[in-house]
């Protein structure tokens, strides 16, 4: 989400007027019509309307077809990821803990390390896929190399800079 897309639902609307729940229907209208429109952040918001919001009715299936749009329109990790989420959990739709892990696999390729964890804690329990300790422990150990190699970059990073 860039920052862009932050001042542009800000400006519309005033905070002291945040709790009147007109303002509240119309910004939500406004959602509505921009992830119609193709907008993919307000597609992610959608997301959060359907599945917690109080002025909108819980929906997982209609949240699961938004990041399915907002996925496939935008090549975006974070719908994905939160696809993959809402498809291994089940909460209101069917679990589907293939796609789930076909989802993170393809996360994981695309370099996303907690696509990688989650990859590994499904072999490692059978989650979609046959289990197996050998790649889970592999992908595990994977990312906990890697992450532990960037945090040691950051440690540099901050004694080069003194922090």
């Amino acid at each position: 989400m860039s920052n862009d897309d932050d001042d542009e639902y800000e400006d519309e609307y005033d905070d002291d007027e945040y709790d009147d729940h007109d303002v509240i229907k119309k910004r939500i209208e406004t959602v509505i019509k921009k992830a119609e429109g193709g907008d993919v952040y307000s597609m992610k918001l959608m997301v959060t309307l359907y599945t917690n919001n109080e002025y909108f009715p819980r929906d997982y299936i209609a949240a699961q077809a938004w990041l399915r749009k907002a996925a496939k329109i935008g090549e975006d990790d974070e719908a994905y990821k939160r696809l993959a989420k809402l498809l291994k959990e089940g909460n209101g739709i069917a679990q589907d803990l293939e796609e789930s892990f076909d989802i993170n696999e393809q996360l994981m390729f695309n370099c996303d390390l907690d696509a990688m964890a989650e990859v590994g804690h499904a072999y490692k329990l059978g989650l979609g896929v046959p289990k197996d300790e050998k790649k889970a422990a592999f992908y595990i150990k994977q990312f906990f190399d890697i992450e532990t190699d960037f945090m040691r970059e950051d440690k540099e990073n901050e004694k080069k800079k003194g922090v």
